[in-house]
């Protein structure tokens, strides 16, 4: 990854290898205070070709709480449909999952865009299967919540191979608030 840090200037570059476009993914803290936590990015996450190096090919993204990370989010944007599908872990290979309740919303939040925000919920509480058809229940809880699934709300701003967006997955669970940086979303194209 290559960038200049001055004086909470950053200096982004994007350069393409092998046909895969890359970026780095720092952020600025100028606005005079430091919140105490470090980020450690790599191209699996900022990596924005058709397919990606996370299990389920979405983009993958530290997740933090109290300015620690705790984990990860991986969300894969369908970009024929706009549907989104979210799945929670503890480790960045997806092994270990950061289950919660099958009550649990999980915020998707566009700064950039008009619909501002979307919230992810479980598919169903019998088995709560992926795209894939598998099952993400264990018990009363669960990993992987989507959008728009039944809802009725129109996911048309999401679809298309060029989307791209700031994006930002928060959420809450036993009283303690998780969130993951801004990333860029991208779709996984078909």
């Amino acid at each position: 990854m290559l960038g200049l840090k001055k004086s909470g200037l950053v200096l982004s570059v994007v350069f393409t290898l092998a046909g895969c476009n890359y970026q780095n993914v720092e952020h600025s803290h100028s606005h005079g205070h430091d919140h105490g936590h470090i980020h450690d990015y790599d191209d699996s996450y900022s990596h924005s070709h058709s397919h990606s190096h996370s299990l389920h090919h979405g983009v993958l993204v530290p997740l933090f709480s109290a300015q620690q990370k705790v984990g990860y989010a991986e969300l894969k944007l369908h970009d024929d449909k706009g549907d989104l599908e979210l799945w929670l872990t503890v480790d960045k290979a997806g092994a270990n999952p950061l289950d919660m309740a099958l009550n649990s919303e999980v915020r998707v939040s566009f700064p950039k865009l008009s619909t501002q925000q979307v919230q992810l919920r479980v598919r169903n509480t019998e088995k709560n299967e992926d795209e894939d058809g598998k099952g993400n229940l264990r018990g009363n809880n669960t990993n992987y919540f989507i959008f728009p699934g039944d809802t009725g709300v129109d996911a048309a701003f999401l679809t298309g191979k060029e989307f791209a967006s700031d994006a930002v997955i928060s959420f809450e669970k036993d009283g303690v608030q998780y969130t993951t940086d801004v990333f860029v979303l991208r779709p996984h194209t078909h």
